[in-house]
């Protein structure tokens, strides 16, 4: 990504190139051509998942991505040449995202499925991914298959949490808070991975309260989100805190 950001213009400039004024019909931006070209989407459905790629990636990457188009008959030679090695750049960092989903073991069907469902996964570098997928499975004690079927294709987003801020103290609090082992706790969020994107006691423990005064007591709760942890009805949101790079 450090090749990237040298292409970036200052956060100052407003580049707007004039291929987007005499022609409105292509598509937004370079991450949209990917999109198109390895996946075989539709145009809208490209601009939309670009866009839904730039609302999650960091700022300075999110910038690169929104700049990165296309020259077109208008761009005069100098202009065409610095569009195409800024589009270039994005295609290449877009294809390793890509590479790095299909090391995690998704097939190429599966990754055209993910990205489709869940574009924002291309917010998130291979780097990023891989450190998300090893700490995972290293702290439910996982393994390639079951992390897989159970995580990164139920729950994307997940691929792009850092684990020490955003998985480890949510956990350490669901399982102290639920006085969960630690294959109580395995099960717990293989059943609900969800509860990898959110705060326990923001959004996880209001609903153990209310199952409390549903079952009447503590202990009736928590053996009803053991049983059916799909009880706590918690809303898929992803990664709370956005994306990281």
């Amino acid at each position: 990504m450090a090749t990237i950001l040298l292409l970036l213009l200052p956060a100052t400039l407003s580049f707007q190139p004039r291929t987007q004024k005499h022609n409105p019909q292509r598509l937004r931006g370079a991450a949209a051509d990917f999109i198109t070209e390895a996946f075989g989407a539709t145009p809208e459905d490209s601009a939309d998942a670009e866009r839904r790629i730039i609302g999650a990636s960091p700022g300075p990457v999110a910038q690169l991505f929104s700049v990165a188009r296309a020259p077109d008959e208008t761009t005069d030679a100098d202009d065409a040449a610095l569009l195409e090695a800024r589009c270039g750049e994005v295609r290449a960092e877009l294809a390793s995202r890509t590479a790095g989903l299909a090391a995690l073991g998704l097939s190429a069907a599966e990754v055209k499925r993910t990205v489709g469902r869940v574009p924002e996964v291309l917010a998130y570098s291979a780097a990023t991914t891989a450190r998300a997928a090893a700490a995972l499975k290293a702290r439910l004690a996982l393994d390639d298959v079951a992390f897989k079927k159970k995580i990164a294709l139920r729950l994307p987003q997940a691929l792009g949490l850092s684990y020490d801020a955003d998985v480890a103290p949510e956990l350490d609090a669901l399982q102290a808070g639920l006085d969960l082992g630690d294959a109580e706790l395995r099960a717990l969020v293989l059943g609900a991975p969800q509860i990898l994107g959110l705060s326990y006691e923001a959004d996880v423990a209001p609903s153990v309260a209310r199952l409390e005064r549903e079952f009447g007591s503590p202990e009736a709760a928590r053996a009803e989100v053991l049983r059916k942890p799909a009880a706590l009805e918690l809303e898929v949101r992803g990664s709370k805190r956005g994306s990281a790079a």
